[in-house]
């Protein structure tokens, strides 16, 4: 208790030393947690864009048409049938919120004087907004059961062909057997779903009017919604222990594989995040080591006199080491508190974005205050102010005794 009361007395012995020490290990600990908190927002943002606008939580195929379903897309289908028992199936499992099917296809819009090509996504009218939630609907109207034949397209190709609510078209497409079919519906509305190549070629399509326009009735996948992300894993193990003790011949993919835009922007801020800490670290170090250096220097006499009475150069530099410690404790909390109050209040007014690439519109984020942040934060402060604490310490630990004295 004496040894930690005399290095508490010399942390504070020199207040002006020792509040510049804790500034840069504040600021730097600070930093690091608004840092971090910006990207993970960002992450949390592009996810919930990822699994809320196009791929769900998970979604489920037949097997094999991940890898093959672009060389034969008639083989991977599912007959209506089995579609039915197999959403009867995963609505039942624990965390499944909603659970939806769709088929993808593609063609031509029809406007009378000119054609212009789509790729479309055949969905249930009634459960389109809660699969495509960060969709936002610029102009016109959802679509709707009561309007089994009204279709929604995306901002640049309502553009490409003039589309404005309100609007008959034809959708004109090739069957599986080769030959053309054709059906009117009416543009109720015009989506942007935050992607430009997405909102240049998508439309939507209720599914009855795709099973008319295709004279097939079979799904192309089925999209799993859960009530948290965090289940995911759980959900699907569950799927694919269900299907393979129920004979179905089924593979599941989460968002995760599926939305490269997102994965890719991870990875290149995970870097950047790992650059950050390096340089923080490099800053507390540099910042404070001077600070250190120079507090261990001015006390050069009392040291030697504390090694002239019988104190050992271990004692001495754990002492000096203890001091270090607490400077590092304190300096991180502080950090700490400061990075989350910096959080909390910009978080409240609120950040907005640029887009991103590729995406056609910014939007407002926060800082948020990841646990495992703030601790990695007042963990790399606290181990950059030990490493700024070592060559001094071991400067202290060979000095002469008499020399420092006699020089007194």
């Amino acid at each position: 208790m004496l040894f930690l009361r005399l290095a508490l007395r010399n942390v504070f012995r020199n207040r002006i030393r020792t509040a510049i020490a804790l500034l840069a290990i504040g600021v730097g600990c600070a930093a690091l947690i608004v840092n971090g908190g910006v990207i993970y927002n960002i992450f949390e943002e592009l996810r919930e864009d990822a699994i809320h606008g196009r791929h769900a939580h998970l979604q489920v195929y037949r097997r094999g048409y991940s890898d093959n379903h672009l060389k034969d897309p008639g083989a991977y289908l599912i007959p209506r049938q089995e579609t039915e028992r197999i959403l009867a199936l995963v609505r039942a499992l624990p965390h499944v919120a909603w659970v939806t099917r769709q088929r993808e296809f593609s063609g031509m819009i029809s406007t009378g004087d000119r054609y212009v090509s789509f790729v479309g996504i055949g969905v249930d009218p009634e459960q389109d907004a809660v699969f495509s939630r960060h969709a936002v609907l610029r102009r016109g109207e959802p679509l709707s059961s009561q309007a089994p034949f009204g279709m929604l397209c995306g901002l640049g190709l309502a553009e490409r062909f003039s589309g404005e609510p309100g609007r008959v078209v034809t959708l004109v497409t090739n069957l599986e057997s080769g030959a053309l079919n054709a059906v009117d519906v009416m543009l109720r509305g015009v989506f942007e779903g935050g992607m430009k190549a997405y909102d240049d070629w998508t439309l939507k399509l209720p599914l009855p009017a795709l099973e008319e326009l295709l004279l097939d009735d079979r799904t192309e996948k089925i999209l799993v919604l859960l009530d948290r992300t965090e289940s995911v894993p759980e959900v699907q193990q569950a799927l694919d222990d269900l299907f393979r003790a129920q004979g179905l011949d089924l593979e599941t993919r989460s968002w995760r594989d599926l939305a490269l835009f997102h994965n890719q922007v991870v990875g290149l801020f995970n870097r950047e995040l790992d650059v950050i800490k390096i340089i923080i670290g490099t800053i507390v170090i540099l910042g404070i080591a001077n600070t250190i250096g120079m507090s261990i220097l001015e006390r050069r006499v009392e040291l030697a006199t504390l090694r002239a009475l019988g104190l050992r150069r271990a004692a001495i530099a754990r002492l000096l080491f203890t001091e270090a410690l607490i400077t590092g404790l304190i300096g991180g909390l502080l950090g700490v508190v400061l990075g989350c109050a910096i959080a909390w209040l910009v978080s409240a007014v609120g950040i907005t974005f640029p887009s991103p690439p590729g995406s056609t519109r910014p939007f407002v984020g926060g800082v948020d205050i990841v646990p495992g942040m703030v601790l990695f934060a007042f963990l790399l402060s606290l181990g950059a102010t030990l490493a700024a604490a070592v060559l001094p310490i071991w400067k202290a630990r060979r000095w002469s005794i008499a020399r420092v004295l006699r020089g007194a």
